[in-house]
C-alpha cells in the first residue's frame, strides 16, 4: 500500500503543481490583457481631447467669422444710413397738405389702433354672417362636414 500511496501523493502532487502554473500563467496572462486595455483607453482618452480641442476651434472660429460678418453688415447699412442723413434723403411722411396738421406719435398709435380694430370688427362680422349662413343651408352630399 505504501507504493501505491507514494504513487497516489506524488500524481496528486503533480496534479498540484499542474494546477498552481496554470493559475500562475492565467494571473500573468490576465494582467498583461490589463495592460493592454489600459493602453487602449488611454489611447482613446488622448483621441477625444484633440477632438474636444479641434471642435472647440471650429467653433471660435465660426463665431468669430459671424461677428465679423455681423459687424461688415451693420458698417454697410449705417454707412448708407448716414450718407441718406447728410443728403436728407430719409424717407418720411409726405403730408398732403402744406398746412396739415402733424400727430404726434400717440395720437398716431391709437388713430392705427382703433382702425385694426375697426378691420378686425369687421372681418369678425364677416365670419359670423358666413357661419349662419352656412347653418342653415342644407349640406350637399358632396360636400364634406368640416
Amino acid at each position: 500500500m505504501t507504493v501505491e500511496t507514494d504513487a497516489l501523493a506524488e500524481a496528486a502532487l503533480r496534479f498540484s503543481e499542474s494546477i498552481r502554473a496554470e493559475r500562475t500563467s492565467t494571473f500573468d496572462a490576465l494582467a498583461t490583457e490589463r495592460q493592454a486595455a489600459l493602453k487602449i483607453i488611454e489611447a482613446l482618452r488622448a483621441e477625444r481631447g484633440r477632438g474636444t480641442q479641434q471642435a472647440s476651434g471650429r467653433f471660435v472660429f465660426g463665431v468669430a467669422l459671424g461677428v465679423a460678418a455681423g459687424i461688415a453688415a451693420i458698417y454697410f447699412v449705417n454707412q448708407r444710413a448716414s450718407d441718406e442723413a447728410r443728403l436728407g434723403l430719409t424717407a418720411g411722411p409726405v403730408p398732403s397738405e402744406p398746412e396739415a396738421p402733424r400727430l404726434a406719435v400717440g395720437e398716431r398709435i391709437r388713430a392705427a389702433i382703433a382702425a385694426g380694430q375697426r378691420a378686425a370688427k369687421g372681418r369678425e362680422d364677416e365670419l359670423w354672417q358666413s357661419y349662419r349662413k352656412r347653418l342653415t343651408q342644407q349640406p350637399r352630399r358632396d360636400e364634406p362636414l368640416f
